[in-house]
């Protein structure tokens, strides 16, 4: 067994020290009606279902730190409107010692003020918050692992390399978002948090996020991971016989099958769910106020309605996800057989990856700064041009106005980008060996297009006004009723004790 092995032995509690999570027996009409507005505002946002509880923190930290901003009250409150939207259970929300998190968010409230914006203090807050909540102990192991791992397969020439993997690993690994890469970060230079280590980790975060050799590394990162995914779902599949397994070649090969099967099987299920939810954002968010404007815009510039493309513009978007989706293949056989060798070499052979054909190194600068290269970019930019320059003129002839062909591009690009995260997804088992992998013909095709959707897609979700109409205009009222909902419910179950004698 090789050293990073062991070492990640020796951490994991296999499953001994993971308290159980029962779900509540019964639900008020509180909750009820706290759980369909959370359904209803998530909707709102693309967010992977690890993440959506942490956004929730952050937002009842946003509302209820401008209307009380003393930790205890916080506290109470934070716990009080988790438990009422279900992200917590009556026993979790109970063994949740209230100082701790009074503590926590107290901390939090020292740091105002300071150079770090507030709004991305409140973040960093909701991040260990919701790790606080998180009674998975293990998670970040594996993560540590990983990081080891990749670490021995890049060789890039950067002084912050380090900090670059970790961002990616953390990203891409353990699916953290931003607020939570953040925290991590912060971690990184032990438990005492002040306003000058906060500082150093928001810079060191922004460094990383903006560095030019990320994306690279992300992508790298990327296809180094299904093996490693396999590993930590073995695990938690069976965590009490998961150190005897990665003894035993022939036991480790049969859970690594039944545990790939398993994770197959579900996936199906999570490619539609993350379509449904991409079309749902996408109509709640952009199509609304799309279709706003463009009727009027064309009957009082146009004097009526063009009905083709408004009918296309409607229906195109969810048609083009379907259709997407609809291609999405899970992993012929043999890829899982060598998706469970490289697993299981990965573990043997740990300390021998950075010798291995596929690590990444230095692109030759010169090369970078060659003529030739400059020929490639300007073919590119021509290209660019002209996939978006077919469209132009294909929606020309269909007989678009102008501002249907921006609406019909828009959608087009953006749904274009979250069908690609969802095939991301589809991707995490998909292993393609160590050789490089290479665009085909409608990757190339794709490229422009998915680059214009990721752009869209990052500056419009700062402007998602339904769900600003939601956090300052609907939320604050609406938990205000909720809880004056809860104390007269209380009150009658308290009445109804009194009144009635056996």
């Amino acid at each position: 067994m090789n050293r990073a092995l062991v070492a990640l032995t020796s951490k994991l509690s296999f499953g001994e020290s993971h308290l159980s999570q029962k779900k509540d027996s019964s639900h008020s009409l509180v909750e009820t009606l706290a759980r369909a507005y959370e359904k209803a505002r998530n909707a709102l946002e693309y967010r992977a279902d690890n993440l959506v509880r942490r956004a929730a923190v952050e937002r009842i930290l946003k509302r209820r730190i401008v209307i009380n901003p003393e930790p205890i009250s916080l506290a109470e409150n934070l716990l009080t409107e988790l438990r009422w939207a279900r992200y917590l259970t009556i026993e979790e929300s109970k063994s949740k010692k209230i100082d701790e998190l009074t503590s926590i968010i107290q901390k939090y409230v020292d740091l105002l003020g300071g150079p770090v914006p507030q709004e991305w203090v409140i973040k960093v807050a909701s991040a260990e918050i919701e790790e606080f909540f998180d009674l998975n102990t293990d998670y970040k192991q594996f993560t540590f692992f990983a990081f080891q791992m990749i670490r021995q397969k890049i060789k890039l020439e950067d002084e912050n390399l380090e900090l670059l993997i970790y961002f990616s690993v953390d990203k891409i690994y353990a699916a953290s978002d931003d607020e939570q890469i953040l925290y991590h970060i912060l971690t990184l230079g032990g438990e005492n948090i002040s306003k000058e280590k906060l500082a150093e980790a928001w810079h060191l975060f922004n460094l990383a996020k903006k560095h030019k050799d990320i994306s690279k590394i992300i992508k790298y990162v990327r296809r180094q991971m299904p093996p490693l995914i396999l590993l930590r779902d073995m695990y938690f599949y069976a965590p009490s016989d998961f150190r005897s397994i990665t003894l035993d070649e022939e036991k480790f090969m049969k859970m690594a099958a039944d545990t790939l099967e398993i994770q197959l099987n579900q996936m199906s299920g999570k490619v539609a769910t993350a379509g449904t939810r991409s079309v749902i954002y996408v109509f709640l968010t952009k199509m609304v106020l799309a279709f706003g404007l463009e009727v009027p815009f064309e009957i009082f510039f146009y004097g009526s309605i063009s009905r083709l493309p408004l009918i296309l513009n409607l229906l195109f978007p969810p048609i083009l996800m379907w259709l997407i989706t609809m291609q999405i293949k899970l992993p012929k056989i043999s890829e899982r057989e060598a998706l469970l060798g490289r697993t299981w070499n990965i573990l043997q052979n740990f300390d021998e990856l950075g010798m291995e054909a596929d690590i990444l190194i230095e692109i030759d600068k010169e090369k970078s700064n060659s003529f030739g290269y400059g020929i490639f970019s300007v073919l590119y930019a021509i290209f660019f041009v002209g996939i978006f320059g077919i469209i132009y003129f294909v929606l020309n002839q269909i007989g678009f106005t102008f501002f249907s062909k921006i609406v019909f591009v828009f959608f087009l690009t953006v749904i274009a980008f979250f069908a690609y995260r969802i095939v991301q997804v589809a991707k995490v088992y998909s292993w393609k060996g160590i050789e490089q992998e290479r665009s085909g013909l409608t990757d190339i095709i794709s490229l422009p297009i998915l680059s214009i959707g990721s752009r869209l897609s990052k500056g419009l979700s700062k402007l998602n006004f339904l769900a600003f109409a939601f956090d300052f205009i609907l939320e604050a009222p609406f938990k205000i009723i909720l809880g004056f909902v809860d104390d007269w419910v209380q009150f009658l179950s308290v009445k109804k004790e009194e009144e009635i004698l056996e």
